[in-house]
């Protein structure tokens, strides 16, 4: 049950664990080193039968609802990774491997006008209460991603690109039947997610939500602030405390073919790396795959006994977001200034390159460096390039002016002033924000910088509540979807407002072809006009380390994955003696 994503993967797998392999980066490793060449099968082993893991986890969670823009985020991802009913996964080597507890088969393309989908559901794929999966259910995850108030009154999707697409969904026996508006082509149709929550507890609840659209918007907000007692995967949740831990014990239920040998596993939030290093050298944890890494870091795990680590670049991209809801960010002058005057090399080499020596800056919104569909829109317009001379000129052209002070002024005389927002466990999103403040001081333009305690990094960036931000963007291999989620007009996850009808209209051609080739070819146009719109500055794909006790196998890192190194949960294992 695979499929390799050869148009996209084979680019960027060599810019992940590959990259000494491929000869396009450093990676620092310890008895990890047969992940270069071997990403899927190293540190396998058999598995003795019990055992308990704790891994940490470098971040928090608000919600426990990852169709909402506020629960999606790649820690409550990660938490949830042991139930969720993710449609598949990409594994390391940029296999497509559909989820082996829900699907007897790959989705099949049965019609190509309307595009239409079937899934054949596997014998027992069930919620973990022995109520099985039907198409009840994929008419539940339609509703709550679709952005249609019709369907889901004040549901807050974090993408709709999918949801508002679907036209009808029908069941017959084990197969479900997706029709799609004769709007959609995506190129990417066989990746969707198709399910999240369970149809018959939202109705166990009392919400009417298949008749009621306030009802269903209420089973949505219920299924956000409540623990998960319902599962699809090799485990379910024993107990768990939102943005602090998951407790996850064997879900009898499951009906994966994969045997699962461990008796508990516990993800729990430790603050601040340097903490989780220090939990794993003490015992107190078996691992980590933290979203960030330092090169104090990596000192402190060069030194330590019976452990493994490596690093490389991981799924998430790091960049700048200005709101263009803000009073004085509306003016696309400003935007383009901003973005000029911000050195995107000096913050690289103050942060990320100490722990990857030749790290590149991302010139590309959507494709990786060294892609086949890369293309460098960024360049030529002088944004990150710390040109402060030209970002001056931006600003005189539009009528701005400096008072007596040199403090900047806006064309109707308000004196320009700006918050900088960031998480608070992320040093180098701190240094991110102070290079940036002092950047801006030389244009004039006072900086605040506010810290996000991470746990309300979701609700921040869900409600607008900055000017400048610097978070990342958990990806995988996938595309055509991104484009749509990060800057259409009407997705919940355009955090910073932007409106404009040219780029609405390049994301719907992008989501308007079958073909891949072309799809990228409409979504390098798309990464043109967000450029152009100046709205998100990208800075790196992300560094990322991964820590393992040597007493775990079948653990391992995953770049095409936002679940990182629990992408393979139901296979990790305490070593046979």
């Amino acid at each position: 049950m695979k499929r390799h994503h050869t148009a996209a993967v084979a680019a960027l797998a060599c810019t992940a664990l590959a990259l000494a392999a491929c000869g396009k980066g450093d990676v620092t490793s310890s008895s990890l080193e047969s992940c270069v060449t071997d990403p899927v099968g190293c540190n396998a082993g058999e598995r003795a039968e019990g055992g308990e893991i704790t891994w940490a986890l470098d971040g928090s969670w608000g919600s426990w609802n990852q169709n909402t823009s506020e629960g999606n985020n790649a820690y409550v991802s990660v938490a949830l990774v042991g139930m969720w009913p993710y449609t598949g996964q990409f594994d390391p080597n940029g296999d497509y491997v559909v989820n082996e507890g829900l699907f007897a088969s790959e989705p099949e393309l049965v019609s190509e006008d309307p595009v239409t989908v079937e899934y054949d559901l596997k014998s027992g794929a069930n919620w973990g209460d022995g109520t099985d999966i039907t198409a009840e259910d994929f008419i539940y995850h339609w509703y709550a991603t679709s952005g249609d108030a019709a369907l889901c009154e004040g549901c807050d999707p974090a993408n709709i690109t999918r949801g508002s697409q679907v036209e009808s969904i029908t069941g017959d026996g084990s197969k479900v039947t997706v029709v799609y508006k004769d709007s959609y082509h995506s190129a990417e149709w066989q990746y969707e997610e198709v399910l999240s929550e369970p149809a018959h507890v939202a109705e166990a609840q009392g919400f009417d939500w298949k008749n009621d659209p306030a009802a269903m918007g209420a089973a949505e907000d219920y299924f956000a602030a409540t623990v998960p007692t319902w599962s699809t995967g090799p485990f379910k949740i024993q107990d768990a405390k939102p943005g602090d831990y998951v407790v996850y014990v064997p879900n009898d239920d499951w009906a994966g073919d994969t045997d699962v040998t461990l008796d508990k596993i516990t993800f729990k939030v430790i603050d601040g790396l340097d903490n989780i290093v220090t939990a794993l050298r003490n015992g107190e944890i078996d691992g980590a795959s933290p979203f960030s890494v330092t090169s104090e870091a990596i000192t402190q795990l060069e030194s330590a006994e019976g452990l493994s680590y490596s690093v490389a670049a991981g799924p998430s991209w790091e960049h700048i977001d200005l709101n263009t809801q803000n009073e004085f960010l509306s003016d696309p002058a400003l935007r383009q200034a901003v973005f000029t005057a911000i050195d995107v090399e000096n913050i690289i080499a103050r942060t990320y390159a100490y722990v990857q020596s030749d790290i590149e800056r991302k010139g590309n919104h959507l494709f990786r460096n060294g892609s086949d569909y890369y293309k460098d829109f960024l360049s030529a317009t002088g944004q990150g390039l710390g040109d402060i001379e030209l970002a001056h000129g931006i600003l005189e052209e539009a009528g701005y002016t400096w008072d007596a002070d040199g403090l900047l002024l806006d064309p109707e005389g308000e004196q320009v002033e700006l918050n900088f927002r960031y998480t608070e466990s992320r040093e180098n999103r701190k240094i991110t924000g102070e290079l940036t403040q002092a950047t801006l001081a030389d244009l004039g333009i006072r900086v605040e910088l506010k810290v996000i305690p991470d746990a309300d990094l979701g609700t921040v960036l869900s409600e607008g509540d900055f000017d400048m931000i610097n978070f990342g963007w958990s990806s995988d291999p996938l595309f055509v979807g991104s484009a749509s989620q990060y800057w259409e007009s009407g997705s919940g996850s355009n955090f910073g407002g932007l409106e404009d009808p040219d780029l609405d209209a390049l994301i719907a051609e992008v989501n308007g072809t079958l073909d891949y080739d072309q799809a990228a070819e409409r979504a390098n146009a798309a990464v043109e006009r967000v450029v152009e719109d100046a709205y998100v500055l990208p800075i790196v794909d992300t560094p990322v380390v991964v820590m393992v006790s040597d007493r775990l196998v079948n653990v391992r890192d995953n770049w095409a994955s936002q679940q990182r190194a629990a992408y393979n949960i139901a296979e990790w294992g305490v070593a046979a003696e």
